[in-house]
């Protein structure tokens, strides 16, 4: 569409949806864009405390009235030169090879049924994980060993968890989640630990604030960005400050 077509966009769905969005033009989203959360997580609904799955028409007339609010977007850069935009969060390890697991389960008819139908192959991954040996640099300053990476726009993740305290859409800065368990009982002590909003307290866990951050391992490891698969690394992730406009009702 071009620029002046319309003056707002909303769309209904999660944050997959929101994600094709943002990617959907090279030069950025002209417009101010609300999203009616009826996807499985809602990571940006939830962190705009809108209620959940909700009838679509009411939710797109307050979104429509509401005054837009100028959030932080991250830019991936892959190791081919690719470019891709992500609103909430992106990820390496753990999390991202369930999400490449259960793709294939988030389409078509049985892309239904919510976290439920998804426990056998989050269990499948977990049992078959090997634990890869990230480089983590951040800010082109410090560089840290991590099985796994979290890297955050918004506090809420995978719509269970609270991984970040500080973190927020319009903070300014990237919020990075290193967890370097190196055995699955400790790796199964996190995600409890997460879940009950304390996974910063373990020494195997630790939280820094960043603008950039390099994501490197001898071997390809996959990638998530807003629940969705995004290829493998190595992976430059940025900081766009208040490049996008969203709506909240």
């Amino acid at each position: 569409l071009p620029s002046d077509a319309c003056d707002r966009v909303v769309m209904v769905g999660g944050d997959g949806t929101l994600h094709e969005c943002v990617n959907s033009r090279a030069d950025g989203l002209p417009w101010p864009v609300g999203v009616v959360p009826m996807g499985t997580a809602n990571l940006v609904g939830r962190e705009l405390r809108m209620p959940l799955n909700r009838k679509a028409d009411g939710l797109t007339r307050r979104l429509l009235a509401s005054s837009p609010w100028r959030v932080d977007l991250m830019r991936m850069t892959h190791s081919d030169g690719r470019t891709e935009q992500a609103v909430a969060n992106i990820g390496a390890g753990l999390d991202a090879e369930v999400v490449h697991a259960i793709a294939d389960l988030r389409s078509g008819a049985s892309g239904t049924g919510g976290y439920i139908q998804w426990i056998p192959s989050i269990w499948g991954t977990v049992q078959a994980f090997r634990f890869p040996r990230l480089r983590v640099t951040v800010d082109g300053r410090r560089t840290f060993a991590a099985a796994a990476c979290i890297v955050q726009n918004a506090q809420n993740y995978g719509g269970l968890f609270r991984l970040a305290p500080h973190a927020a859409l319009d903070s300014g800065k990237l919020d990075v989640t290193l967890i370097r368990a190196t055995t699955k009982r400790d790796l199964v002590r996190v995600v409890m630990g997460a879940l009950a909003r304390r996974a910063q307290r373990f020494t195997d866990v630790k939280m820094v604030r960043a603008e950039h951050v390099h994501l490197r391992c001898g071997s390809r490891v996959h990638l998530q960005a807003d629940g969705d698969p995004a290829g493998t690394t190595d992976v430059e992730i940025a900081l766009l400050p208040k490049a996008m406009q969203l709506l909240r009702a």
